[in-house]
């Protein structure tokens, strides 16, 4: 039985999560659960799940649900909240499904406390990826990816002689704006750039696949988990997201990984890891007619993803200020307050003009991070 603390319930990767708890209650139990404002389905989740520590955004908000709830859990809020759930002493497995770099802290907390992780805010990596690894070798955590392409990358690269690996691709669906020419893309609404035609995902994830920036951060993310050099990760653009991660070696030969496109089966590989059981995920048909294509990702019209493999050639805390620049601008876009091509834009004005370090600490990290979204907003102010 693996108990877990769910950090972000309320999001897609959250109530998937719960789904595939749901499937498994006679192997998976709910001790914590954490999630921002949308208090009514965290009381349902509370309800259903019967947690014994929550966490909310405010404590309006954990006063409100106590006097709402029909129990009585441990409440917590803010980000004091979410390391009471990822170290409560019940929860043995995190999943770490907070957006952004609000997650850092307490997916490194339980890394350094011991637990597996089952890592869906990938952020923790591309801002503090060598930090993440330092706190798992210190505490004994284990950490798992959730993201489907690195989950595939786990399967296709377990017990793999590194020496043999030419290397590794991520593919992406290419986003709403795969085959529009590059003058529509820089005119793109909000509206056209939240209309993803493969993934239901939060705003934020989803305008980062609009720009391919997504990607982007996966590419980084794939780095340092796997101890990849950039010239040995790729991105493939596979408009059906069937095949999630390839594998290139040496002799010339491609292993592939592919399965539905739902996220409710990398989350159960990670929490269920090494165990492979049936879900709530049906397998995938073979034997209906299907079409698979993959095609080169154009860097002119989607800049974000060339400059997620500038901020990895870089090192140190150019991750981070790519990070922290690009949720500046994707907020400052789904406000109404700058268009979509200026998140590139705000992107590149940012690496380009803030220092880089080597990373030594966490608290550097957030420094770095504090710094670029100060610099960001400036320079979205100047826009509006």
């Amino acid at each position: 039985m693996r108990h877990l603390a769910i950090l972000g319930s309320t999001g897609s990767i959250g109530t998937a999560t719960l789904a595939v708890v749901a499937a498994h209650p006679e192997r998976l139990r709910v001790v914590a659960l954490a999630a921002g404002r949308n208090r009514d389905l965290l009381k349902a989740q509370c309800e259903a799940y019967r947690p014994r520590c929550v966490s909310v955004s405010s404590q309006v908000d954990a006063d409100w649900l106590r006097g709402e709830l029909s129990y009585r859990p441990e409440l917590h809020w803010g980000p004091e909240g979410l390391l009471a759930c990822a170290l409560h002493p019940d929860a043995d497995t995190v999943v770490a499904a907070i957006v952004g770099s609000a997650g850092l802290a307490s997916t490194e907390a339980a890394l350094r406390g011991g637990r597996r992780v089952c890592l869906a805010n990938k952020e923790s990596l591309v801002v503090g990826g060598a930090l993440m690894h330092e706190a798992a070798l210190a505490g004994g955590g284990e950490l798992l990816p959730v993201d489907s392409e690195h989950a595939a990358l786990h399967q296709l690269l377990a017990d793999r002689d590194p020496a043999t690996i030419r290397e590794v691709r991520i593919t992406a669906s290419g986003g709403p704006f795969r085959d529009w020419p590059l003058a529509r893309i820089q005119a793109a609404t909000v509206a056209e750039a939240l209309n993803h035609p493969t993934w239901k995902m939060g705003p934020k994830i989803t305008i980062d696949s609009a720009t391919l920036m997504n990607k982007g951060l996966e590419v980084i993310e794939a780095s340092v988990l796997f101890g990849l050099t950039p010239d040995q990760v790729a991105v493939t653009v596979h408009p059906q997201s069937q095949v999630h991660a390839m594998v290139g070696f040496h002799d010339g030969s491609y292993h592939l990984q592919a399965c539905a496109n739902d996220m409710k089966l990398p989350i159960q590989y990670c929490l269920l890891y090494p165990e492979k059981l049936p879900g709530p995920v049906p397998a995938y048909p073979w034997d209906q007619p299907a079409t698979w294509t993959f095609e080169a990702p154009d860097l002119l019209r989607f800049p974000c993803l060339g400059l997620a493999f500038a901020a990895l050639r870089a090192g140190g805390t150019a991750p981070a200020i790519l990070n922290a620049a690009n949720e500046v601008a994707v907020a400052a876009f789904l406000e109404g307050r700058i268009g979509f091509w200026d998140i590139q834009a705000c992107n590149s004005e940012a690496l380009a003009h803030l220092p880089v370090a080597p990373v030594g600490s966490l608290l550097q990290v957030l420094d770095a991070d504090r710094a670029a979204r100060s610099h960001a907003e400036g320079w979205v102010q100047t826009r509006t």
